[in-house]
């Protein structure tokens, strides 16, 4: 793939933690070195262009990601958007989170005055929300489309149907570790909020992300889609973390994403049936559909053998965390194999 030569770290390891930071492509540093150029030699024309340019931002976000170019907002990242909606809940909602869900997720929602219902973790996680919807009155769930620990992928046709069972519900998403993974519509999901920071499987550097929002989310938290943008931009904004969101984006797009999400898949299907037929226990393997997140239990002398062969993962929770993009390789999955028969045969 010629897009894979645009990524200079991959001639020196192998990579395989895309969930803990994205790789920045040779195309985007040369981008952002003369976007840049442009602050340095002209000063407060970059800032009045990087407004006369929001409507652009917001439109190429709003593109890729099937949502409302008025109901899309450019934030700098996750942490941060998520709070602007949250703030824009009432006092005492009804939600229901997964307590040990993305540490930023849960703080947001322990800072409000909410009323909170904390459910476990668990592989069936669509059957643990039923039981409590069923037996509480929740407004809002609130979730990410893939946990960051065991790579668990929600299932959005079972999100779907909890929406015709339980109309008022809104459903709130951390989509940080999905989108750029897949697919992705906004308007014809069931969520009435994302929210996503694009230094991950968007490979856009730090300072971006975005929050889009359903009509039946303005409607409920009685707020207009010019209110919450007042709010968004109260102060100045992430310039070049903004200029970098939309070339990433862009760029993307022009490699033809729909491929590169299909080379995503088959990698992850590659890496986690290697890793089964090896005496691995993926996380989550049952499930109907995977997220390109595969976690095994952790074994610190596994972790330090990967590290010493310079195989770069991530160690979460009770978990060692694989995560693939289409920029990794077949060749890649084979080499780790290797190490894993190599410290089998030790």
């Amino acid at each position: 793939m010629k897009f894979k030569n645009d990524f200079p770290l991959l001639k020196s390891c192998t990579y395989f933690n895309t969930a803990y930071v994205g790789l920045m492509s040779q195309t985007l540093y040369d981008f952002r070195v003369n976007f840049e150029r442009d602050y340095l030699n002209n000063g407060d024309q970059y800032k009045l262009k990087a407004y006369d340019n929001l409507p652009r931002t917001h439109e190429v976000i709003s593109s890729f990601i099937g949502s409302k170019k008025d109901q899309t907002y450019f934030v700098s990242n996750f942490s941060t958007g998520v709070r602007y909606v949250m703030d824009s809940l009432p006092e005492l909602t009804n939600v229901l989170y997964i307590k040990d869900d993305y540490h930023s997720l849960v703080s947001s929602l322990e800072e409000k005055n909410f009323n909170l219902f904390p459910i476990e973790m668990s592989e069936n996680i669509e059957a643990v929300v039923d039981d409590s919807l069923n037996k509480n009155s929740i407004d809002t769930l609130v979730i990410s489309m893939v946990q960051y620990t065991n790579g668990l992928l929600v299932d959005f046709d079972y999100l779907a149907v909890l929406k015709q069972k339980f109309p008022d519900l809104t459903i709130i998403g951390d989509a940080t570790q999905y989108i750029g993974t897949d697919l992705f519509n906004f308007s014809e999901s069931p969520f009435d909020a994302v929210i996503c920071s694009g230094y991950k499987w968007l490979l856009a550097g730090f300072g971006n992300g975005f929050v889009a929002l359903s009509d039946k989310f303005l409607a409920k938290a009685k707020i207009t889609a010019e209110q919450f943008s007042q709010k968004v931009y109260a102060g100045h904004f992430n310039i070049l973390g903004a200029a970098s969101l939309v070339f990433a984006l862009e760029l993307l797009k022009n490699n033809d994403f729909k491929k590169l999400v299909a080379t995503n898949q088959h990698l992850s299907s590659e890496l986690r049936n290697a890793l089964t037929l090896n005496g691995f226990k993926p996380a989550c393997n049952f499930r109907k559909k995977h997220s390109a997140i595969i976690s095994i239990p952790y074994e610190e002398s596994f972790l330090k053998l990967l590290e010493e062969q310079n195989i770069r993962v991530a160690h979460r929770g009770d978990y060692i965390r694989f995560s693939i993009h289409f920029y990794n390789t077949p060749e890649e999955i084979k080499t780790l194999i290797e190490v894993i028969k190599k410290m089998a045969i030790a």
